[in-house]
């Protein structure tokens, strides 16, 4: 073959690997409020987010993230999710825990981000369509509240945006294709 033949097969072939190739990675960024309370036994709340499909039947597609206490001997923390009582009835309760890469430590109050990449987890295999992300948070001596933000997975980048009323302040969700 000559030098000019084998540049334009190179040129052919890489083209040809970058129209086949796989797609940019989707990520999912959550960012959310837990608000200071002042009350006199102030406890983290409990949380859980997943995506769940965006029809009538909000059926779960996986969960992202909870957290609870993982300190408590004997995995007692765990008991105490059943507050979270709408991740609880869905899913909650099959999950084995501490799940890794899902269970973490409850986290005090502030701004808080999480990251999700399509690489791993409840986003691998996401095929594209409309979604829900649903969080759930529950305080020992305190409230329950859950918020729910639709997006589209597959598509362009876009952004949802909610407000809690005691629990959750507001909350964030930015989805990059």
């Amino acid at each position: 073959m000559a030098p000019t033949a084998a540049r334009h097969a190179w040129l052919a072939g890489t083209a040809l690997t970058l129209a086949t190739g796989p797609a940019v990675a989707g990520a999912l960024t959550l960012q959310l409020t837990l608000p200071a309370i002042d009350t006199a036994a102030y406890y983290r709340p409990y949380l859980a987010a997943w995506i769940e499909e965006a029809g009538e039947d909000k059926a779960v597609v996986g969960t992202l993230a909870v957290w609870y206490d993982t300190r408590l001997r004997d995995n007692g923390g765990r008991g105490w999710l059943r507050n979270l009582r709408s991740w609880w009835r869905v899913t909650g309760e099959q999950l084995a825990l501490p799940a890794d890469g899902v269970s973490g430590a409850t986290r005090p109050a502030g701004t808080h981000t999480l990251q999700f990449s399509d690489a791993s987890g409840a986003l691998a295999g996401l095929p594209a369509g409309h979604y829900q992300l649903a969080i759930e948070v529950a305080r020992e001596k305190g409230g329950r509240e859950l918020v729910r933000l639709p997006f589209a997975w597959g598509g362009g980048a876009q952004s949802a945006e909610a407000q809690g009323s005691k629990e959750l302040g507001p909350v964030h969700l930015r989805v990059a294709p």
